[in-house]
């Protein structure tokens, strides 16, 4: 993608916490605007020996309240971020579900991994923050100069025009830039991630080779992301010390004309002089909105990098032919296509797959699964991190299996074909034979299709009646 596009963008504004974090935000510089005016009201009044009593109780109460829904808006944007998160987290998952072609993809799935346990929270938080500070900014200056033009000399709204007008000019010429930095950099980390997503496995058992070849991985990877990182802050806070600039300097110039080269009433100095605080107070606001612009496009990249695992990702098929020899139940296999359709002819049965590693057996039972869809159950050879209803901690291995494969087929009757990937793998022969066994017994009643390490008999497939 080379712009947000209107889902993402409706996705993180179109929440009930957002539009009630807007509400807040708005209120708070509203009340903190008026002061400005308050103030003033309260000085002339005292000046013109008036009673001042009202406009202070307003000014005192536009000081106080607006902490109420400034916090207020730090909550509810907590729960907005919530929101955000867990929706894209399931979006991401949707996108990958039963997508069969990406499963054998181990960078896709190290940079999935990566984004979806680590990058995803912090870059929606950071944009939802950038927003609401941006928001606040925006609001903060806006409303601040309409109150102050209306009780001060016209220049010094001038001067705030052609410093937001050089400051907007300075964050376009720098945005390119800082887009392709922040890209690179997101990019960078995303692969340092995955390095530091390996550091338990390679230093908890103590090989010095594994241990050395990842401390080999880190230093590259970690010195990639750390240059990366640092280029694009040094390019933004060169940026920030330019938009400053050009945000400070014309407004002064314009406050000190108008104080010791221009004649202007008094009445007029002094309410220049009482808010100057508050001018240069405005100003550094600008400063911070430019800023927040500048991060902001810096947060939008960061967020397309995000939303392309929404995308379909462009991976290969599955192939459809062997890419060594294959044989199921002794018999030779040259494509996958006629394995499937003999399958479709068959509700029971038992299907041993054999050949060497990298031949295709795991990629058959892929095709098989990515063919019968729900009515098949794929368990991958290993260790893997699926969730299962029952804990099996604290079991052998045997009984894992045996308990995994129990918990399969208590689903109900739409599981009709098994696939099993090297579920023999690291068992003894005690629990071999017993889930042999076990495996005879339901392939009488559904197909089920293993690959298989260990030389076993008997494992002819069931016959149909």
């Amino acid at each position: 993608m080379t712009r947000l596009s209107a889902r993402p963008l409706t996705w993180i504004f179109a929440d009930p916490a957002a539009m009630l974090t807007v509400v807040l935000v708005a209120l708070h510089q509203s009340l903190i605007a008026s002061s400005a005016y308050f103030l003033t009201q309260t000085i002339i009044s005292y000046q013109e020996e008036q009673a001042l009593k009202e406009y202070l109780a307003l000014y005192l109460l536009s000081i106080i309240l607006p902490f109420i829904p400034g916090y207020l808006s730090f909550m509810t944007m907590q729960r907005w971020i919530n929101a955000i998160h867990r929706k894209f987290t399931l979006a991401m998952t949707s996108t990958i579900y039963g997508n069969l072609d990406e499963y054998r993809s181990i960078e896709r799935k190290s940079a999935f991994e990566s984004t979806i346990c680590r990058n995803a929270f912090d870059v929606i938080s950071s944009y939802a923050m950038l927003s609401h500070d941006l928001l606040s900014l925006t609001l903060n200056s806006v409303l601040s100069v309409a109150v102050i033009s209306m009780i001060l000399p016209p220049e010094i709204a001038l001067g705030y025009g052609i410093s937001l007008a050089l400051s907007t000019a300075m964050v376009c010429f720098l945005a390119k830039g800082t887009r392709k930095l922040s890209v690179d950099t997101g990019r960078r980390y995303a692969g340092y991630g995955n390095t530091l997503h390996k550091a338990w496995d390679n230093a908890v058992l103590g090989n010095a080779y594994n241990y050395h070849l990842w401390m080999a991985e880190f230093r590259a990877t970690g010195a990639s992301y750390y240059s990366s990182s640092q280029r694009l802050t040094t390019y933004k806070q060169l940026g920030n010390i330019a938009i400053a600039s050009a945000a400070l300097i014309p407004t002064a110039y314009l406050v000190y004309h108008l104080l010791v080269i221009e004649q202007i009433e008094a009445a007029i100095i002094a309410a220049i002089i009482v808010n100057l605080t508050r001018i240069f107070h405005i100003l550094n606001s600008l400063g911070r909105l430019i800023y927040e612009l500048f991060e902001w496009a810096s947060a939008s990249a960061r967020l397309r990098y995000l939303w392309a695992f929404l995308l379909p990702a462009a991976t290969a098929p599955l192939p459809q032919t062997p890419a060594g020899t294959i044989t199921l139940n002794g018999e030779p296999i040259s494509d996958y296509q006629t394995v499937r359709e003999m399958l479709r002819r068959h509700r029971f049965g038992r299907m041993t797959l054999r050949g060497a590693n990298g031949a295709g057996k795991s990629t058959l039972l892929l095709s098989i699964k990515h063919a019968f869809a729900q009515q098949a159950h794929l368990l991958p050879a290993g260790d893997n991190p699926l969730c299962w209803r029952f804990k099996h901690s604290n079991i052998s291995a045997g009984q894992r299996t045996r308990a995994i494969i129990d918990e399969i087929l208590q689903q109900g009757s739409d599981i009709q074909y098994l696939l099993l990937d090297e579920w023999d793998a690291n068992l003894d022969e005690a629990n071999r034979k017993l889930i042999d066994q076990r495996l005879d017994t339901l392939s009488k009643e559904r197909v089920v299709v293993e690959v298989r390490r260990q030389e076993s008999a008997g494992l002819r497939p069931a016959k149909e009646p």
